[in-house]
């Protein structure tokens, strides 16, 4: 290798170039499909249960590649393994575009799995590579980098995605893949300049263990996906999670058997044996399931916020620039002090916003106080998610397993990501269950007083339309109808109180079941369609929709404090998790300086 220090900071600057674009290239991706999914599932025609695939297969083909393809790169060098993973994806990615052309759903469904397998390497091994490189004094911060360049690349998917659809025409959508193409072919023109260093192998190819943790990872990963954690006996028991669970549980001793024995195991058990690379693992896990809390970042920020539908995908974005900002100073933080104390602050930061937006966000309805909230959470992440795991990971094993461990790492975070969904989504399921009934009781005493009053107000209608009829005989077609009215609304008016009560009307008892809690103007909307479709007579049925647009702010007040609470413990859950990752940390060294070869199976 050329010695000359010019010649390495080019080669060095080169390789941060070639593994850089190939991580924002992969972050990019995943938030760029993302405005366009219902499109393209209306395009093939396929129901939701149908269209889901189309994520379900990349997240699960995803995590499976993402050990195998980290064991290749160590066994046959970083660089070729890289390049490999890179052609795959832009290959998925130009197939997933030509679906739009062919107009074949399962066609997408194979190209989506060719884009998960390449996608599943480019992560680990570009962090691995770009850790290595650098001595361990700015290891931290080249870490940080990462981090920085994967937020930058999650702000801009959703908007580059939106962009090109507007450009191109919805129907378009298969441009949202293509973009894609120019990337990889400038990385693999690119990746001509760097030399694929080889590691020595240390036995052949542990082809039985790819088979079994292909297995045991996405039978495991699929049941995650489909468990409801607040209805975890019942859902057990469904066809989508029971034989999958079934499969993991004889599979699993299986594949820890043979991982054991192998000579170069494709998943490494001593992992778990290492005390400092097993708790990163757990704090990994706990990462991703805290994480996925800014999913309903959006929905609440409408519910809280009143913002229009839509419009909260930009607190996404404010989160997601504190991150990008955060994930740079950790690595510099990493570099002057430890992983230690950079996780620290992290879980720190996530458990106060958590708590700030669950208790005092979600009451006050602030914008300020959301803000703050996601200020707190933004810089969490971008001090836990990134640099510190990674460092830790790289500092536990022996150089030559960098992206088996990385790998390691982004799969069991991973399942954190798909654990947290069923739990947090639970909590927004509950308070949307309370909303049918907390309407009703404020829809039943709005229209018990507006019929009393009107039934006042037809009274003294008729006789003050029977004392104009001495005077006016020509209005007496009009008084006869304004009495029969009178009448119809007074001794004829139907019990407000029975017709709230839907316990007995299973129609209505099917209707309110599809109640939506989208937003406000959707439960309005809803409501109306509600009434209009349970034969109420037309003139009550008037008075029922002008009650409704009448009690519009009661409604709203009653959809935000509702689901507001769903919100408030969700937020809380993360904050938790968060609380639990920081006790966790103690467990740490204090020391994040890199464990001696010889030390590092040693531990336990």
């Amino acid at each position: 290798m050329n010695s000359n220090p010019q010649t390495q900071n080019k080669s060095k600057t080169l390789l941060l170039v070639l593994f850089l674009l190939g991580i924002f290239m992969g972050a990019m991706d995943t938030g760029i499909v993302s405005p366009a999914r219902e499109i393209i599932q209306n395009f093939f025609g396929v129901d939701r249960n149908i269209g889901i695939w189309m994520i379900t297969i990349y997240t699960l083909c995803y995590a499976v590649s993402m050990p195998i393809t980290g064991k290749l790169a160590d066994k046959y060098g970083h660089k070729r393994v890289y390049v490999i993973s890179i052609a795959l994806f832009t290959l998925g990615s130009v197939l997933c575009g030509l679906s739009n052309i062919t107009g074949s759903f399962s066609f997408l469904l194979v190209a989506r799995f060719i884009q998960a397998v390449g996608g599943g390497g480019i992560m680990p091994i570009a962090t691995t590579v770009i850790g290595q490189s650098f001595s361990e004094e700015k290891r931290g911060t080249a870490l940080g980098l990462v981090g920085g360049i994967f937020g930058i690349a999650t702000i801009l998917g959703p908007t580059l995605g939106s962009g090109i659809l507007d450009i191109a025409g919805s129907s378009n959508w298969g441009w949202l893949f293509y973009i894609n193409l120019p990337i990889g072919i400038v990385i693999i023109a690119l990746s001509n300049s760097i030399e694929n260093v080889q590691k020595k192998s240390k036995g052949k190819l542990d082809v039985l263990g790819a088979i079994l943790v292909t297995i045991v990872v996405a039978s495991f990963m699929y049941a995650l996906t489909n468990i409801d954690f607040f209805n975890f006996i019942d859902t057990l028991k469904t066809i989508k999670v029971f034989p999958f669970l079934i499969i993991f549980i004889v599979f699993l001793p299986v594949m820890i058997y043979v991982e054991l024995k192998a000579q170069d195991p494709m998943l490494d058990m001593s992992y778990f044996k290492n005390r400092q690379m097993c708790i990163t693992l757990i704090l990994a896990l706990i990462v991703g399931m805290s994480m996925m809390g800014m999913i309903f970042i959006p929905q609440f920020a409408e519910n809280t916020l009143k913002l229009k539908a839509g419009a909260g995908g930009y607190m996404v974005t404010l989160l997601a620039v504190f991150s990008g900002f955060a994930a740079p100073v950790s690595g510099k933080l990493i570099d002057k002090k430890s992983a230690k104390l950079v996780l620290l602050l992290g879980f720190f930061f996530i458990a106060c916003g958590g708590i700030f937006l669950g208790l005092i966000a979600a009451k006050t309805m602030m914008t300020w106080s959301v803000f703050l909230g996601l200020a707190l959470i933004g810089f969490g992440v971008g001090f836990t998610s990134g640099a510190p795991l990674n460092y830790l990971a790289l500092a536990a094993v022996k150089e030559d397993e960098g992206a088996s461990a990385l790998a390691t790492l982004s799969l069991i975070r991973s399942i954190g990501i798909t654990i947290s969904p069923g739990i947090m989504i639970g909590f927004i399921v509950n308070a949307a269950g309370k909303l049918q009934t907390e309407l009703m009781s404020t829809l039943k005493s709005a229209f018990d007083g507006a019929m009393s009053s009107m039934t006042g107000m037809m009274g003294a209608s008729s006789d003050a339309m029977g004392n104009a009829s001495s005077n006016m005989g020509n209005a007496s077609s009009h008084i006869g109808n304004a009495t029969t009215a009178s009448s119809s609304m007074s001794g004829g008016m139907p019990d407000m109180s029975s017709m709230m009560d839907f316990s007995n009307n299973p129609k209505a008892t099917e209707l309110m079941s599809s109640l939506k809690s989208s937003d406000v103007t959707t439960i309005i909307g809803d409501l109306k369609r509600i009434f209009s479709n349970l034969g109420i007579p037309e003139n009550i049925s008037k008075i029922i929709t002008k009650g409704i647009d009448d009690s519009g702010q009661q409604i709203e007040a009653v959809f935000q404090s509702v689901i507001n609470n769903g919100y408030t413990n969700l937020f809380l859950a993360m904050a938790i998790f968060s609380v639990i990752g920081l006790l966790a940390t103690f467990f740490l060294r204090k020391s994040s300086k890199s464990v001696p070869p010889e030390r590092v199976f040693t531990d336990l």
